[in-house]
C-alpha cells in the first residue's frame, strides 16, 4: 500500500511538471515580456526577420513609380547595368515589370513593398533592390533694375535642383533588409520668368537620371559589402 502512494505522489509530480512547463507563471510572464518588447507587431516583424539569401544570388530591380522605371530602362538600354551581372555571387539581375505586380484593393490593403516582394517571388529572385527618387527644388526671381533689358528679355529667374536617388536591398522571403544606399545630384541655372517650367523639367529628369545612374554605378561596391557579411 504504502510503494502505490509513493508512485501515485511521484506520478502527480511528473504530470505537475509536464503542466507546469507549459501553462506556468513563469513561462506565462516570458512570453508577455517578450511580446512588451515591441509596440506593435509590424515591428516586431521587422525586427525578427531572418535572410534567407542563397548565393549566387538572383536580384529583382523593383523601381517604386513610372518614373523612376523610365529612368531605369534608359540606363539599361545605354548598357549601365551590364555590369551588375559580372558581379561575384550574383547569378542575375532582373527588373520587375508592372504586368506582374498585384492589385491593391480595398479589402486586402497590400502595401507598396509587399506587392513588389510577391512580383519578385514570380519571378523566383532571392532578393528586391527597391529603387526611389526624392527632388528638392527651389526657385527664385533675380533682383535688377527694371530696363527694358530685364523685362521678360533677359533670364530673370534661377533654379536649384537636388535628386537622391535611394537603394534598399530586401529580403524577398522575410522582408530582412539587407542594406540600404543613396547618391544624389545637383543643378542650377538661370531661365526666363515665361517657359521656364519646361525648362526645369527638363533639367529636373536630366539630374534625376544622373543620380540614378550614380546609385547604379556604385552598387557593386555596395554588393560586395552585402556579400562579405552575409555569404556562409
Amino acid at each position: 500500500m504504502k510503494h502505490l502512494v509513493i508512485v501515485a505522489i511521484a506520478a502527480a509530480l511528473v504530470c505537475s511538471g509536464c503542466s507546469s512547463y507549459v501553462n506556468s507563471p513563469a513561462a506565462t510572464r516570458a512570453r508577455d515580456a517578450k511580446r512588451a518588447e515591441f509596440s506593435d507587431p509590424l515591428i516586431a516583424r521587422a525586427a525578427n526577420a531572418k535572410p534567407t539569401m542563397q548565393f549566387p544570388a538572383t536580384i529583382a530591380i523593383a523601381p517604386n513609380d513610372h518614373g523612376v522605371r523610365e529612368h531605369v530602362r534608359a540606363l539599361s538600354a545605354f548598357g549601365k547595368l551590364d555590369a551588375l551581372n559580372s558581379l561575384p555571387q550574383l547569378a542575375r539581375t532582373t527588373v520587375i515589370s508592372p504586368t506582374i505586380i498585384g492589385e491593391t484593393d480595398h479589402e486586402h490593403r497590400i502595401s507598396a513593398d509587399l506587392r513588389l516582394r510577391e512580383a519578385a517571388a514570380k519571378l523566383h529572385a532571392d532578393a528586391v533592390l527597391f529603387i526611389a527618387i526624392e527632388t528638392q527644388a527651389t526657385d527664385g526671381r533675380i533682383i535688377a533694375p527694371l530696363t527694358e533689358l530685364s523685362l521678360g528679355l533677359l533670364p530673370n529667374k534661377r533654379y536649384e535642383l537636388i535628386a537622391t536617388a535611394f537603394a534598399a536591398l530586401v529580403d524577398t522571403r522575410t522582408g530582412y533588409v539587407y542594406g540600404t544606399d543613396e547618391k544624389s545630384r545637383a543643378k542650377s541655372g538661370i531661365t526666363m520668368a515665361w517657359g521656364s517650367s519646361d525648362v526645369v523639367q527638363r533639367a529636373r529628369s536630366k539630374v534625376e537620371r544622373e543620380a540614378t545612374e550614380k546609385l547604379f554605378a556604385d552598387f557593386p561596391a555596395f554588393w560586395r559589402g552585402i556579400v562579405a557579411t552575409h555569404r556562409r
